[in-house]
């Protein structure tokens, strides 16, 4: 009898898990540890640690059965580690996030809901639970009038450019993988663009919101190096993103604002004795003179 029961619970534990969580961390250890509490263990979580801490994969794996920890062979970055949990997800559906989000299990039901309802789609996000200052959009859009009573209650716009968070069916997350070029910043917004000249559609939801922290998915005892590594990467992905998707010129153009401010700062920091920011307005400038000179993203200060 007990052995019947057990497979039962297997058997059932394994239909109902219909999504799974897929984060892209660096030592982000007390995020991950507050998601894997907080969510019902039918969803599946799949954690890429670039930090390569095979102690937290061990522990995590040991506390929380449904989630799966990946030690990549290096520092990846965001568009990799998304690539790899996409690969490895098994559900129907996948949830792609940065570690600093506050999830709950009612919003996880709400986007499943509502991605039966939708049926097809490229992207299904949420929108952040404080809007005064931000969306989880960019740009306008463009509410979507349906007949289906049980679509309307998620009030529903179209849109061009998702900023954080989204959901997706797991097939089609596997037909248009992320550009491993790109190692942090800007990979969503290109991403976007891939599915939108595929015809895919973007939606996002007034009616399912998560909170998201912003610039906290790395433990704030490491904020130093993550302050450089954004500085670095934000432009060097920018002028990426633009040489890619529009011209080498148009880059050029709209980099120089970027690289001016940078300067300036540099020699108001340095005149006034700010040496640790001046370090960063280098790496600013130095990730737009890589950028430029069509170098890869290999910039990478360690964290111990």
């Amino acid at each position: 009898m007990i052995l019947i029961l057990f497979i039962l619970d297997k058997f059932m534990s394994k239909n109902n898990i219909s999504a799974t969580l897929i984060f892209c961390a660096y030592k982000s250890h007390s995020h991950i540890y507050r998601v894997c509490k907080a969510l019902n263990k039918k969803y599946k979580i799949i954690v890429i640690e670039n930090s390569l801490d095979k102690k937290f994969k061990k522990d995590v794996e040991k506390k929380y059965k449904n989630t799966k920890v990946i030690i990549p062979e290096r520092n990846v970055g965001l568009s990799k580690s998304y690539n790899i949990g996409i690969k490895k997800c098994k559900t129907k559906y996948l949830f792609l996030n940065c570690p600093d989000v506050i999830i709950s299990n009612l919003l996880m039901k709400r986007l499943i809901d509502c991605a039966k309802q939708l049926k097809n789609f490229g992207i299904l996000a949420p929108d952040f639970q404080n809007t005064k200052r931000f969306h989880n959009y960019i740009g306008e859009k463009k509410k979507i009038n349906s007949n289906n009573n049980k679509l309307k209650i998620f009030k529903l716009s179209e849109v061009n450019f998702i900023d954080n968070g989204f959901f997706m069916e797991t097939s089609k997350a596997k037909k248009y993988l992320f550009d491993e070029r790109f190692f942090l910043y800007f990979e969503v917004s290109d991403y976007c663009i891939k599915l939108k000249k595929a015809n895919e559609k973007l939606f996002i939801s007034e009616k399912i919101r998560f909170k998201h922290l912003g610039g906290k998915s790395v433990d704030q005892k490491n904020k130093k190096i993550a302050k450089l590594t954004r500085a670095w990467h934000f432009n060097w992905s920018k002028f990426y993103y633009l040489k890619k998707n529009f011209s080498y010129l148009y880059a050029i153009y709209k980099i120089k604002n970027n690289f001016f401010s940078a300067f300036k700062k540099l020699i108001f920091n340095f005149l006034t004795l700010r040496f640790d920011e001046c370090i960063v307005n280098f790496a600013e400038l130095y990730g737009i003179s890589c950028a430029i000179i069509k170098t890869k993203s290999f910039y990478r200060p360690g964290i111990k």
